[in-house]
């Protein structure tokens, strides 16, 4: 979501139907460019009263479709061919000081204010935002499983600007292309409609495609957004053989426009697959309000345009965007609260006051004046390579520093998981009143370890796409028994315990695991929070062959088995999402299992971090999860308190319908093993316990206290 800095450019123009101020400024654009960015900073510092304010990206992408192609095609028009080097340096001294001094204080403010074990992320992200990849980093992670639910960066929002400078890098390779397609064919304009038709029709297509498939990548993805760009530019191309249309038919497609871009803020939100046909509705608002121009009758939205506060707010549009979103996110990290009404208010004045500042002192000495206006564009690229060296070098510091921190950690919570306590982890809950204060802060509880604390076999997790199902083997090479771990990512997660029981009692273990996916279940009819489209059926298919690889393998004895039932749910025939999952839709695959002969232990699943209690009928999979509190950060922003993160055991004991199932079967070869009372007294359950934080996000068992976990599970069995 971007205030694009191309917008910011005075742009005049004599052809129809638009008129251009005295000032040289399209009244339009402007008015575009102060709604759109005005639309994302109430989104994101109020988002319940503008539910689709991100649609202003959409806006700022049609309208640099719009400028650059129109700048480059007169470029190509004139001289015969573009200037790659001028063009590229007269857009890195237009958008890159502003973006680099905003990124080089929201790392300041990172290491300031936030909590350590926000900055691996944040740092990242600064980095991937300071080479303008941003939105490819968003997307890897959005579809990351086990990074999913990261929190919001202070640079989250350049992924809209990483966006624009690839188009920026492309679109003038394409229109060079048309140029010479049009020298050889002796046209002027054709070859150039053809190509952005085609780039646009293509983009629009893969959109569809991927809003449906994959959200993230269709949201992030430039090729997704492409064709916004190039309706612009198409528009760009078309605009000089527009015929004059009468003002008042340009003032109605105008407010049209407009008012299509303002309803989609106002009606479109989180839950509207975007961009997909969505988007249709505020890109082509916009194309109507620019095709429409600055329209004379006395009745068109000319006037407002171009009053003096839109003029200014677009004049600082592009400083406001970069400054507002790090403010949304550090200053509850400075008052330790989330914004209320007086931070919102301080977060607007803020927003404006230091977008004015980098507009006067900063954005406009280094594009109309200066060493490096008057130097050739080689100047230019050395000052941005040093520059952006020293946003990248500034967090790859920061983020070393952190990492000697958290070496210390573990070196000291290895130390103490070897030293055979026993008040070590889930063992102090067995021990009231042995153990000095079971849930205190100690030298061992470090949240920056205990988030880089995954099992070890979360590594062995099926990879995406791959049809060769993985597993990996453990424990002993003359084993009295191989074991099987069989579920999602919450399964892998109990990977240490598993293997404190194998290394007592000579076992090998095997694992199947993948994530989001409920392996012991007739998956057919479950869904889940990442499971989009098509999921679903990979799911079921990775769940058949895997069964029916323990049920063939001779040498497997026993199957370990749970899942996190509280982030699945249950599609009946009606098409309806259900909390509760049927008990033969879970029985079926144990009591195969049991009659292959193996022995089945369903481990219950352990205790969430939810706030709420789960509900038990669903609309659709977006509220289905209650992403909990990530423990690690909520450890650190508390500061020394003695485990600030616990919660009551009636909210964090979730249902566990697999468990449910099986001790309704009443088979004696299969049987449920409870392990909550590692968490759990009688009225609460912890996240700190015995010198242990016990999660490493916000769902998932640290590595170390799944060890801990181990003498629990053998002596339940």
């Amino acid at each position: 979501m971007t205030a694009t800095g191309v917008t910011q450019e005075r742009v005049t123009t004599t052809t129809p139907p638009t008129a251009p101020t005295g000032r040289g400024i399209r009244i339009e654009i402007q008015g575009l460019r102060a709604l759109a960015v005005s639309l994302v900073v109430v989104y994101h510092v109020a988002p319940s009263r503008l539910p689709g304010g991100y649609v202003g990206v959409d806006v700022f992408f049609v309208v640099s479709g719009f400028l650059i192609t129109g700048h480059l095609l007169r470029e190509v028009a004139r001289t015969g061919g573009i200037r790659l080097a001028e063009f590229w340096a007269r857009r890195a001294r237009r958008l890159l000081p502003a973006a680099l001094l905003v990124l080089l204080a929201s790392a300041v403010g990172t290491v300031v204010l936030a909590p350590v074990t926000y900055w691996p992320q944040f740092l990242r992200e600064l980095s991937a935002s300071a080479v303008y990849v941003e939105n490819w980093a968003l997307a890897n992670d959005a579809v990351d499983y086990l990074a999913a639910a990261n929190v919001a960066s202070p640079a989250q929002h350049y992924w809209s600007l990483s966006t624009e400078e690839q188009f920026y890098l492309a679109w003038p390779l394409l229109l060079l292309a048309a140029g010479w397609l049009a020298r050889r064919q002796r046209r002027r304009w054709q070859p150039a409609a053809v190509l952005l038709a085609a780039v646009a029709v293509a983009s629009f297509l893969y959109s569809l495609w991927a809003t449906e498939a994959s959200p993230p990548y269709a949201y992030f993805s430039t090729l997704s957004r492409a064709w916004e760009f190039g309706l612009g530019g198409l528009l760009a191309v078309f605009a000089a053989r527009t015929p004059a249309t009468r003002d008042q038919l340009r003032a109605a497609v105008s407010w049209t426009g407009f008012l299509a871009i303002t309803a989609s803020a106002l009606m479109m939100s989180e839950a509207t697959a975007f961009p997909g046909t969505a988007a249709l509705v505020p890109v082509l608002g916009t194309v109507a309000v620019i095709w429409a121009g600055a329209p004379r009758a006395a009745w068109a939205p000319t006037g407002l345009a171009g009053a003096r506060p839109v003029a200014f707010l677009s004049d600082i549009s592009y400083s406001a965007y970069l400054w507002h979103w790090p403010a949304v996110v550090l200053v509850p990290l400075a008052v330790g609260h989330p914004l209320g009404l007086r931070t919102k208010a301080g977060v607007l004045v803020f927003t404006v006051v230091a977008a004015w500042l980098t507009k006067r002192w900063v954005e406009d000495p280094v594009r109309s004046g200066g060493f490096l206006v008057r130097k050739r564009p080689r100047w230019t690229y050395a000052a941005t390579v040093l520059c952006t060296g020293t946003v990248v070098l500034s967090c790859v510091g920061a983020a070393q520093w952190q990492e000697r921190e958290v070496a210390e950690a573990s070196a000291a919570a290895e130390a103490f998981a070897a030293g055979d306590d026993p008040c070590f982890g889930a063992a102090a809950m067995e021990r009231d009143g042995q153990c000095s204060d079971r849930f205190a802060q100690t030298s061992t509880v470090s949240p920056a370890f205990a988030q880089t604390d995954g099992s070890r076999g979360l590594p062995c997790m099926q990879p995406e796409g791959d049809p060769v199902i993985k597993s990996c083997r453990f424990g002993s090479a003359h084993p009295t028994e191989t074991v099987a771990l069989v579920g999602d990512s919450h399964t892998a997660s109990l990977y240490e315990a598993l293997q404190v029981v194998a290394e007592r009692r000579n076992w090998a273990v095997v694992t199947y695991v993948r994530g989001g996916c409920p392996t012991t279940a007739d998956s057919d009819r479950m869904v889940g929070p990442n499971m989009q489209p098509g999921a679903t059926e990979i799911c079921q298919e990775y769940a058949s062959e895997v069964l029916r690889t323990i049920e063939r393998d001779p040498t497997i004895s026993r199957v370990f088995t749970s899942y996190r039932s509280d982030i699945y749910a249950y599609r009946d025939t009606a098409d309806e999402l259900h909390r509760e999952v049927p008990a033969e839709v879970l029985q079926g695959p144990l009591r195969a299992l049991a009659d292959s002969g193996k022995r089945v232990t369903v481990i219950r699943a352990v205790p969430t971090t939810n706030g709420v209690a789960p509900r038990e009928t669903l609309r659709s999979t977006k509220t289905l999860v209650d992403p909990g509190v990530h423990v690690p950060n909520c450890i650190a922003a508390a500061g020394r308190a003695d485990d600030p993160c616990a919660g009551p055991r009636e909210v964090r004991l979730a249902p566990d319908y697999l468990a449910e199932a099986a001790e309704a079967l009443g088979d004696p070869r299969i049987r449920v093993v409870d392990l909550s009372d590692g968490f759990c007294d009688a009225e609460r359950c912890h996240t700190v316990i015995g010198g242990v934080i016990a999660y490493f996000d916000a769902s998932h068992v640290s590595g170390a206290f799944s060890r801990s976990l181990g003498p629990l599970l053998d002596a339940r069995l």
